[in-house]
Formats: structure tokens, C-alpha cells, sequence
């Protein structure tokens, strides 16, 4: 990596020493902590921001480094910014008046649609219906005949003896 090289020139001008200054600071900020661009897209949930996405991609490369603490100590700090973020989101929903948009926003949260049930033409809950009870008929059922497991006097005498 090559080396930053700053020209120091010393002026009676406070301006032009400010900018100086202003220029060498940006410039070690860059070369010690360059900008990154995290990409958001539309598939990414909610509640991750950029800063949650760069600690995921930090926690994965702790992990395969074999860097098993860090990573497991990030990911606590993942799950503390991911409940921050859904509860700011969830906070201006009033649970008490509005069931429905708290639904809706739990919902957004958890990834899954209100309508997120299959259907197959031809098949209705009617059809389901008859289906299960022709193929849960037995034909050759007979009602068992009842048996009596203990004799009425034996249990009395349990009864005496336990409750006098």
C-alpha cells in the first residue's frame, strides 16, 4: 500500500491552514477507513438498515475466519439493533385501537402476507369435506361391546379404606 504524502505548508492565512488541516484529516479518514457502500434492495426485510447489513457481512467473515466469539458476541449486537429498529417501527401503532395495523406491521416484520394461503382450483373446503368423510368410513366398523374392568364391591371397599 502506498503512502500518503502531505505537503505541510505554514501560512499566516487561517482559511488556507484550516482547508490544510481539513484535507489532511479527510485524508487519513479514508485511507484508514475507507467508505464501503452497503446495497439495500427490495428483498432485504424491513428492519435492515445499512449499519445491520455491514455487521452481517462482518459476523460472516468473523465466522469463517474461525472467530467463533467475536462473531457470536456481534451477533448479539445484531439482535439488539434489529429489536430496536422493529420496535421504532412498530412504536406509532396504537395496539389498543388499531388491531389492524399493528397486524399489518407484525406482518411487514415477520415477512408473511395476509394472503398467503395456496389455492388449487377444484378443490373448495366442500369437496375436502366429502372426500375425508367417504375415506374415513369403515364399512365393517362394529361398536365394541362394553367390559367391565373391576367389580363394584372391590371399589367400594377401596374407598373405605382410603376415605373412612
Amino acid at each position: 500500500m502506498d503512502k500518503l504524502q502531505f505537503l505541510v505548508l505554514i501560512t499566516n492565512d487561517c482559511q488556507s491552514e484550516f482547508d490544510q488541516f481539513y484535507a489532511t484529516a479527510l485524508g487519513l479518514l479514508n485511507k484508514y477507513y475507507p467508505e464501503r457502500t452497503i446495497t439495500i434492495t427490495s428483498h432485504d426485510p424491513e428492519y435492515i438498515t445499512p449499519d445491520i447489513k455491514a455487521k452481517f457481512r462482518r459476523k460472516n467473515k468473523l465466522m469463517r475466519a474461525g472467530r467463533i466469539e467475536e462473531a457470536d458476541a456481534l451477533a448479539e449486537r445484531i439482535g439488539t439493533d434489529i429489536t430496536k429498529q422493529n420496535s421504532t417501527g412498530l412504536r406509532h401503532i396504537n395496539r389498543r385501537t388499531s388491531a389492524r395495523d399493528m397486524w399489518a406491521a407484525v406482518r411487514q416484520v415477520t415477512g408473511k402476507s395476509h394472503n398467503d394461503h395456496v389455492t388449487v382450483d377444484g378443490i373448495t373446503a366442500t369437496s375436502l369435506n366429502r372426500h375425508y368423510a367417504a375415506i374415513s368410513t369403515d364399512t365393517d366398523y362394529k361398536v365394541p361391546s362394553p367390559k367391565q374392568t373391576s367389580s363394584i364391591h372391590h371399589h367400594i371397599e377401596y374407598l373405605s379404606v382410603h376415605f373412612p
